[in-house]
């Protein structure tokens, strides 16, 4: 994947700076406000990172672009992607015409890791509380792989191991085609609220949509008031429904919008009653799609406890908050694994819109591994 940031001073001058180089496959990895000195003096700046999967022809071209009529330069350029799909290992390059090239591996004895080694890693798992039944089948399939694994690679073969059974998904809508309605469910606590907020405000800035926001939380206390706030200072239109008879009067009043956004109030699992009040004001919209939030501080058991109380609502990816909170981070890889639901955002403080990432699976296992956020 190729990463690079982009920093303008607005977010939606940094997006087109993105899409410019990088093109529409373009997608972004996290936002933040920065300090930036000028002229005029010091200025907030929005910086974007955002990524952009490369194609084996990118790779290739790259060759090409460098290539001189020179032997000893092409052959250089050929070790240079002899290296990227063969890794360190040493090439035999026999060039009998100027049309016929192969590249091959040259044996490399490999130093095996030791039990130790992979006691370390394993215990790495073990206390970012990564399942067993997990931790038992990434062993197993080092120990199948052991002949391509040396002490300076294992890691990033964890990582991998881990990130291709972590499920994904991405928010699609394009401009000026069919609405799409999204509702936000969870327990208490978690941040509904401000995860859509933080939705709205990226989906009208970066991506120029109209966007309407109707709250049916009007039970917790400052709730409502929030997110109207919200909505004067980012000038997005936001409608109250405090009866699930009112929710198509008010989809309908939303009619030009590209997006609508609907806030639930906050719900505990174990309370099947008011899961099903919510319920009642869902049923009567045709929703896109529904996403769970949970918070990356409960523990396993209770995440995966709250992903099969929540199935009343037919969710369809989930959204993990607080992930800055989170002292260890395999309860996210269990919960997706077990629920068997995509990850779709992450969001890692309170600042709108910034702090909010688009899941990644090899993000998400290299938190996992290494306990960092990076």
């Amino acid at each position: 994947m190729k990463i690079k940031k982009f920093v303008a001073p607005t977010l939606k001058e940094a997006s087109a700076l993105m899409k410019k180089e990088l093109g529409n496959d373009a997608f972004i990895l996290s936002t933040r406000v920065l300090n930036k000195r000028t002229d005029l003096g010091i200025q907030k700046h929005f910086e974007i990172t955002s990524g952009v999967e490369e194609e084996l022809d990118m790779v290739l071209a790259e060759v090409d672009n460098k290539h001189t009529n020179k032997e000893e330069t092409f052959s250089a350029e050929l070790m240079k992607l002899q290296k990227k799909v063969l890794g360190n290992q040493r090439a035999i390059i026999n060039s009998g015409d100027s049309d016929t090239i192969v590249i091959a591996p040259k044996p490399k004895k490999r130093r095996k890791i030791s039990s130790d080694q992979l006691k370390q890693y394993v215990d790495k798992l073990i206390y970012q509380e990564v399942s067993k039944p997990i931790i038992k089948s990434i062993v197993n399939q080092i120990k199948k792989s052991e002949e391509f694994i040396d002490p300076t690679n294992i890691e990033d073969y964890v990582i991998t191991s881990l990130s291709s059974i972590i499920p994904t998904t991405s928010f699609e809508i394009k401009k000026h085609g069919k609405q799409k309605v999204v509702a936000i469910v969870g327990p208490t606590g978690v941040g509904k609220t401000t995860c859509i907020a933080k939705l709205a405000a990226i989906s009208k800035i970066l991506n120029n949509l109209k966007i309407g926001i109707i709250s049916i939380d009007t039970y917790r206390l400052g709730a409502i008031d929030q997110l109207r706030i919200f909505s004067e200072v980012s000038s997005i239109d936001m409608l109250v429904a405090y009866e699930a008879s009112e929710m198509p009067g008010l989809i309908k009043k939303f009619s030009d919008k590209d997006l609508i956004f609907i806030d639930t109030a906050g719900r505990a699992q174990r309370n099947l009653t008011e899961l099903k009040k919510t319920k009642e004001f869902l049923d009567v919209v045709n929703l896109d799609e529904t996403y769970l939030a949970i918070s990356a501080t409960n523990s396993t058991k209770n995440l995966i406890d709250v992903t099969k109380k929540f199935e009343i609502f037919d969710y369809s990816a989930l959204v993990v908050t607080k992930i800055d909170e989170g002292v260890v981070y395999g309860n996210i890889l269990n919960v997706a694994v077990t629920s068997k639901k995509p990850l779709i955002y992450l969001t890692n403080g309170q600042v709108i819109p910034d702090d909010i990432i688009a899941a990644d699976s090899d993000f998400i296992a290299k938190m996992v591994v290494t306990g960092e956020i990076s």
